[in-house]
């Protein structure tokens, strides 16, 4: 098997593959639930897989000081020419008000390429840019 890039633990892919096991193993509670209870399990069930996919990808590389991070944009087909993107912040960027927030220099750079490509799509839309 041909190795992974370590931040591929947390991709989009990933997350969905850990909520399938999730969803196998506690979703015969599903159907007791309200609608609204089943939105939050999977959103809790979601939190969760997140944090175990975040300890083992910190297992294989040395975990972010508070001066350095990192961001992992993943862009995953979603048919129908649709595309399904995905982000982690690590550690969380910090909003400071006004549409503003701080965060590493590698974090802001993906969130600017997030804002280009959300300024994209619209325009693909027929939408005005944000």
């Amino acid at each position: 098997m041909d190795q992974i890039p370590t931040d591929m633990i947390l991709s989009e892919q990933s997350v969905r593959a850990g909520l399938a096991a999730m969803e196998r193993i506690h979703g015969r509670h599903l159907g007791d639930m309200s609608p609204q209870e089943s939105e939050q399990a999977r959103e809790h069930w979601r939190e969760q897989v997140e944090q175990v996919l975040a300890a083992v990808r910190d297992v294989y590389v040395e975990p972010p000081s508070e001066d350095r991070g990192y961001a992992v944009i993943t862009l995953s087909d979603a048919g129908d020419d649709r595309i399904d993107v995905g982000v982690v912040f690590q550690p969380d960027l910090h909003e400071l008000g006004n549409n503003d927030v701080e965060g590493t220099p590698a974090q802001i750079l993906a969130l600017t390429a997030l804002e280009a490509i959300a300024a994209e799509g619209e325009d693909a839309d027929g939408g005005a840019p944000g």
